[in-house]
């Protein structure tokens, strides 16, 4: 008997973070489903990060097009819905208007349950995700999330141990949040592998190089050479 395992939802802060996460360093854009959700019209992306069950990323609102055209250039994102995919310096990703899913599908669970993993900073966060990038040959996506989402978690203090309650207290207040989700292969747990940021930062992409020694950093400039660029995805959703 196959199991049908229901999917996670969670919920990104605009479209614009939609098309990043369907279209941006993609060699081919993911589908953008257009279906019904707790009685609103969605568009959703289907990812497969390592959680034991998929997940949709969704914003709220209607398509008006066929497509999701998507590019950086110089530094600004351009997003657009179109009938065609008809200019070559844009990606676009195909809108999937769904008419009726299973309901076991759609009633899936908001809140992710992870086991949490706090990193000491962005540099070893990126060199996790790019060590995933060369064995697995896939990018996976940076989630970053407001401050408010910091449940007394505390900040890594470099020595294996968390601070003391009030640098929990610290935490709670803190910028924001960015990490990825991994998936354990003896028991199944998924992890959130996380860092605390200062502030919520303003680049799309994180840029970093494990050959020049430089600290990773925030852009929305992708074309530099050298380096491997992490998109970065804004969510609402709490984890």
């Amino acid at each position: 008997m196959v199991v049908v395992k229901i999917p996670y939802y969670m919920q990104l802060a605009s479209i614009n973070d939609l098309a990043r996460l369907a279209s941006a360093l993609e060699v081919v854009p993911l589908p953008v489903y257009a279906l019904r959700l707790d009685g609103e019209d969605v568009l959703a992306v289907g990812v497969n990060i390592g959680l034991e069950r998929p997940l949709f990323c969704y914003v709220n609102g209607e398509c008006s097009g066929e497509f999701i055209a998507y590019r950086v250039y110089m530094g600004s994102e351009e997003i657009n819905m179109v009938n065609a995919a008809n200019n070559p310096v844009y990606s676009y990703a195909p809108i999937i208007r769904v008419r009726e899913m299973p309901k076991r599908i759609l009633k899936g669970r908001k809140e992710i349950h992870t086991e949490s993993i706090v990193l000491n900073d962005l540099s070893s966060l990126a060199k996790l995700v790019l060590y995933r990038y060369m064995r697995d040959e896939v990018l996976i996506p940076l989630f970053l999330m407001k401050g408010h989402h910091i449940h007394g978690k505390g900040r890594h203090d470099g020595k294996g141990k968390d601070k003391d309650k009030d640098k929990d207290k610290e935490d709670a207040k803190a910028g924001a949040i960015i990490g990825i989700f991994i998936n354990s292969n003896d028991n199944g747990i998924p992890y959130f592998c996380y860092t605390v940021l200062d502030h919520m930062p303003e680049g799309n992409f994180v840029k970093y190089s494990s050959q020049s020694g430089v600290e990773p950093e925030f852009t929305n400039d992708i074309d530099g050479h050298g380096y491997i660029y992490m998109k970065v995805i804004r969510t609402d959703q709490q984890v």
